[in-house]
């Protein structure tokens, strides 16, 4: 604990993924102390920002009032800071998502797009429901969205999401990161949330060793291993449990306030 607490004390910008980390995917509840957390570290002059895997369409507005300094979004390929200036923008090169449209329609599952800020899906199914209703609602849906804006990731969607193979025409281009027992993210080989992180502390002359992550799931494991302090939500993937420098109880359970404390922030 010693060593953590100095770890911590070198922390001057603090990011956290949304999902099941500042909110609970499946109620929406985010209790009473997040939002006490970021007026206090607002208050010591701690930076906050969000990495997520969703786009900033999908940063919702419970979030957005938390007033984060920065928006790290579709897994770090969009990045942006509170008064909507960009610090990176990377979308997937079209000749990437066209390859990648082909291959998914051959295996007639469904599929998602990132725009910038829109999220268009290929069917109204009962699967991709299940898997994207309670982030972003009910979704517009156009196949060919990808020939009339850039794309900045995708999502497979399927029944049997973990059988799914990228064809090697795609494996050195982009890979498949799970987030939901029928989803995956489809981001770049060399796009992570840390990539985007990155980025915003060039920007302010930052360090890893100044940053601190909050996370649960597997689009966190390049985060957490860049990060100079990670801690990970009780309810973690087992992968990210083993990164953590610790472990904190559920967001429910005001997790994130908790550790802070332990660890001499707040």
């Amino acid at each position: 604990m010693e060593n953590l607490i100095e770890k911590a004390s070198k922390i001057k910008v603090i990011f956290f993924d949304i999902d099941d980390t500042l909110r609970v995917k499946d109620t929406g509840i985010m209790p009473k102390s997040v939002n006490r957390v970021f007026e206090a570290l607002r208050e010591k002059g701690i930076l906050t920002g969000i990495a997520t895997g969703r786009n900033f369409f999908g940063v919702i507005p419970e979030i957005r009032a938390l007033k984060p300094d920065f928006f790290v979004t579709a897994n770090g390929s969009h990045v942006e800071d509170k008064a909507g200036n960009f610090i990176y923008d990377q979308p997937l090169p079209q000749a990437v998502v066209t390859d990648l449209v082909e291959w998914l329609r051959s295996t007639d599952e469904a599929y998602v797009f990132y725009g910038a800020n829109e999220v268009i899906a290929s069917n109204d199914d009962a699967i991709t429901r299940n898997a994207l209703d309670s982030i972003y609602g009910k979704m517009p849906v156009d196949k060919d969205y990808f020939l009339k804006a850039p794309v900045y990731q995708l999502l497979s969607v399927s029944e049997h999401d973990e059988r799914l193979v990228l064809p090697d025409n795609l494996t050195d281009k982009v890979r498949m990161v799970r987030w939901h027992k029928n989803s995956s993210d489809i981001v770049p080989m060399t796009g992570s949330k840390a990539i985007g992180v990155s980025h915003v502390l060039d920007k302010l002359g930052l360090t890893a060793e100044n940053l601190m992550t909050f996370g649960d799931e597997l689009n966190d494991i390049e985060l957490f291993d860049y990060a100079g302090l990670a801690v990970a939500m009780k309810v973690s993937h087992p992968t990210i449990l083993e990164k953590a420098d610790y472990v904190t109880d559920s967001v429910e359970n005001d997790g994130i306030e908790k550790a802070l404390k332990i660890l001499g922030i707040l």
